[in-house]
Formats: structure tokens, sequence, C-alpha cells
């Protein structure tokens, strides 16, 4: 009796982690049905909260968005909802700026982001730049020295003619624009209304810092209501201004071409053919046109 108790208990001990192995399938597919909807419950309860925090749910009071209000909300979306296609879309705004003959002659002409030995070096300058201002409040000192410094930088050539309002207009048009534009193609969803106002709104607040003259702008007399409009009003223009003056040209050729070598820094020799092909399958026909 004993004997026959013991090897019944064998067996039903050894034939345990046989059951466990069978059921190892189910564990594995339910954590695999569970992520995408976990995923969505996560991502809508964001920016349900966002929503709730900022209270800008009609297009009136959008008007009442202040330049903090609209930094933290941007911050959200580019460092938590959106951080890779954010920072890929705000590089892209930087190389499409590369389009216009008047930019790339400048650069060209002071070998920025024309010649391998400085280009690395501007590219990050400006990024550096860039984040200081997006990533800290308004009013916070690292975010007024960064604008103070890219003012400096500029004027110096502003001075001279060699940089235009229009350019600078054009550029900080499409830093405002780009993210927009590419978290409507590649993301899960497009941005909440309040949540365009708050890009427009952080814009404008830093082309105001950079003294950027609006009368280009359609609604520049009678001012702007909120930022969404300043946005509408500004992508407007952008477009009529690509229209006229993003034309081939051999400095925008040399500008992009060290550009891209950056932006594919990290990709094997191997496999810079394909990222050649990336960056040119991303661009539109009248960019693709313009770098030759």
């Amino acid at each position: 009796m004993d004997l026959q108790f013991a090897s019944t208990g064998n067996a039903s001990t050894a034939s345990t982690p046989s059951i466990q192995a069978r059921q190892w399938p189910y564990y594995c597919l339910s954590i695999i049905l569970s992520y995408p909807i976990l995923t969505a419950f996560l991502r809508n309860q964001r920016i349900r909260n966002t929503k709730k925090a900022f209270l800008y749910n009609t297009r009136a009071s959008f008007a009442r968005m202040t330049d903090e209000d609209a930094y933290k909300i941007q911050l959200d979306v580019s460092q938590y909802e959106f951080p890779f296609i954010f920072q890929k879309a705000l590089q892209f705004a930087l190389f499409r700026t590369y389009g216009i003959p008047t930019i790339s002659k400048l650069l060209v002409a002071t070998s920025q982001l024309s010649d391998v030995a400085t280009a690395s070096k501007r590219y990050a300058d400006t990024a550096v730049l860039i984040r200081e201002f997006m990533s800290h409040r308004p009013s916070d000192p690292r975010t007024l020295e960064a604008i103070a410094r890219m003012n400096y930088i500029h004027s110096m050539y502003q001075k001279s003619g060699a940089i235009t309002n229009e350019d600078l207009l054009f550029t900080l048009s499409l830093f405002a624009l780009e993210p927009l534009r590419w978290i409507q193609r590649y993301e899960w969803r497009e941005l909440e209304e309040f949540e365009k106002c708050a890009v427009g709104t952080f814009w404008k607040s830093i082309g105001d810092a950079m003294g950027i003259d609006y009368h280009r702008l359609r609604s520049s007399k009678e001012g702007w209501a909120d930022g969404l409009q300043w946005l509408d009003d500004v992508e407007e223009w952008s477009n009529r201004y690509e229209e006229d003056h993003m034309v081939p040209n051999i400095d925008n050729h040399k500008t992009a071409n060290e550009t891209v070598s950056i932006l594919l820094w990290g990709v094997p020799d191997t496999l810079r053919p394909v990222g050649e092909r990336f960056v040119s399958a991303v661009m539109d026909d009248r960019l693709r046109a313009a770098m030759m």
C-alpha cells in the first residue's frame, strides 16, 4: 500500500510541470492580447487627465491660454505622448529649411552645415538651443539665455541682410508645423485642438522673443484670438512662401548632403543607401526637387 501511494504521488508531482508547460502559451497569449488594451486605456487616460488639468474645452477658452500652459501642454506631447516622432519632425523641420536658397547660401558661405568639419557641431549647437527653450519654463533663466544666445548669433547676419525676416519666419513656421504633420501622418491619433493651440501659442511666443515681424500673416493687423488662429495663418503663409522660394539650387544640395550624413551617423555603411532612400521617401516632391 505504501509503495502504491508513493508511486501515485510521484506521478502526480511529475505531471505538474507538464501541465504548467502546456499553460505557458495561454499566459503569453493573454499578455499579448492585454497589452494593446492596456496601452489604449493608459493613452486615453493621459489625454483625459490633460484636459481636466487645463480645461481648454472650447474654442473660446483657447483665448486665455498662457505661454506657461502652452509650454506644459507641448512638453507633454513632445516628451510623453509622441517623443520619437516629435524629435524626428523637428530634425526634419530644420532639414526642410535648406530647400530655401537664401538660407542654404548663408550656411554654405559660412561653412555651417555644408562642410564636414563644422556640420556636426553646428547641428548639435542648434539642437541644444532648441532643447533648452522647449524643455524649460518660459521664465526659466536657461530658456532666456538660450533665446538670447540665438538672437545674438542671428543679429550679426541680420544687420548685413544675410538673414531676412522671411527666413526667420519660415524657419519658425516649420518648427511649429512639422510636428503636427508628422503626428497626423505617423502616430496613433491626431493632436487635439487645444494641443494644436498650445503649439501655436508656444512658437508665437518664441517668435515674439526673437523679434520676428508677422506683418506678412493674414490677421497681423487685427491680431490673433488664440494660438490656433496664428497657426492657421502661419501655415497659409508658409505654404505660399515655399511655392515661391523653394527651388533647386546647388547650395541646397551641399547643405542637404552633410545634414543627411549627420542624420545617418549611426547607420552601418552597408545600410546607408537604404537610409538615404528613406530620407528621400519622407520628402515631398517640391523639397526633393529643391535638394536636386
